[in-house]
């Protein structure tokens, strides 16, 4: 059953990225605010997961600088759309 929130120990296993990097993230990317549970606890949407494998992407596979990404996903390219397609039909495939 699919779950509408993810906390962070769940979104780094799944991405493979330390804790760490994920809150670092938050602040060096205005679009992702995570929401906040009555604890504190930080609670990943969706959206909040396909934000942070585009960034994940741009980081780590197409080497760009934090700043570089940023103004790379301000321009809101098709080929990260193009991509993300790709890789979702890449994981139905598999």
């Amino acid at each position: 059953m699919k779950k509408m929130f993810y906390t962070i120990k769940e979104i780094s296993d799944l991405l493979g990225e330390n804790e760490s990097t994920l809150r670092f993230w938050e602040g060096e990317f205005k679009g992702l605010r995570p929401r906040r549970s009555g604890g504190g606890k930080r609670l990943y949407s969706d959206a909040d997961i396909e934000l942070l494998e585009k960034i994940k992407y741009l980081l780590r596979e197409r080497k760009f600088s934090i700043e570089g990404a940023r103004e790379h996903m301000s321009g809101k390219t098709e080929e990260l759309d193009l991509i993300g397609r790709l890789e979702e039909v890449k994981r139905v495939l598999e």
